[in-house]
């Protein structure tokens, strides 16, 4: 079994988006086509709720141009209520402008530890048997 994670964010922040998504998979995590969200007779929505179904974990990416984006804080709420974990990465933005029920996040620079310990847990689940 995978562990797949669910990349969420906006198109301006595709560049970032991908650049953590290369990183994941250095690391040896599965992450879901950051590019490629929906396949071509399903709506994005029904595509997103799909691949977040299907993700161990989510990651949302808040910037100054994500961190009021209604689709990005409707795939956070999904997630949220799908009971995945969901860890907002911060990028270039001040704790004032968190949306207040964002109480845990990652700021950019922590991401390296971040996907270390990520990495730990993928390979914790790998182990367990089926």
């Amino acid at each position: 079994m995978s562990y797949k994670v669910f990349i969420s964010s906006t198109r301006r922040d595709i560049d970032v988006a991908r650049d953590v998504a290369r990183r994941l998979e250095e690391a040896g995590v599965k992450v879901f086509p950051v590019k490629e969200t929906t396949v071509p007779e399903e709506s994005a929505a029904a595509s997103v709720t799909r691949s977040l179904r299907e993700a161990d974990e989510v990651i949302v990416i808040l910037t100054g141009n994500s961190v009021n984006s209604p689709g990005v804080l409707y795939e956070m709420g999904a997630a949220s209520g799908l009971h995945k974990r969901v860890t907002p990465l911060l990028v270039n933005v001040e704790d004032s402008e968190v949306p207040p029920f964002v109480k845990d996040y990652v700021r950019f620079a922590e991401l390296p530890a971040y996907i270390s310990a990520l990495s730990k847990r993928a390979t914790e689940l790998k182990a367990q048997p089926a």
